[in-house]
């Protein structure tokens, strides 16, 4: 198992390396953006809302597996535990907002709101 994600950490390390050339972004833009493209993306797959816990955990799980590929030392410059707690908050910020608005801010349809607030048929839209 240990081979298997220390060969995976590799492989991504090199694809994130030549993402960050080829879009010309900073590494912590990317970050901000991958973390947001995660969420959509595990919130569509899941169909969930963004701001369900299951996002937010997909985000962090592949978040905790970049950090890990990257204190492996196959990233220049990103193998120390400060460069890693930094990376964690960029990524992590904007997904941890969400979940938070979303879960305060905005009303779930429950069974029992759904009966009270669902609209009769006698009545012409």
């Amino acid at each position: 198992m240990q081979d298997q994600l220390l060969y995976l950490a590799e492989r991504w390390i090199g694809y994130k390396t030549w993402l960050i050339e080829a879009i010309g972004l900073s590494n912590d833009a990317m970050h901000v953006h991958g973390a947001l493209l995660i969420l959509c993306l595990s919130a569509v797959v899941l169909r969930r809302r963004p701001d369900s816990v299951w996002c937010w955990l997909i985000v962090l799980s592949a978040e905790l597996f970049n950090e890990y590929a990257d204190l492996r030392g196959q990233a220049p410059g990103e193998a120390t535990l400060n460069a890693s707690l930094h990376d964690l908050y960029n990524t992590m910020f904007w997904p941890t907002v969400i979940l938070i608005l979303g879960r305060f801010s905005f009303r779930r349809n429950t069974p029992e709101k759904a009966a009270v607030t669902q609209r009769s048929g006698d009545l012409a839209d």
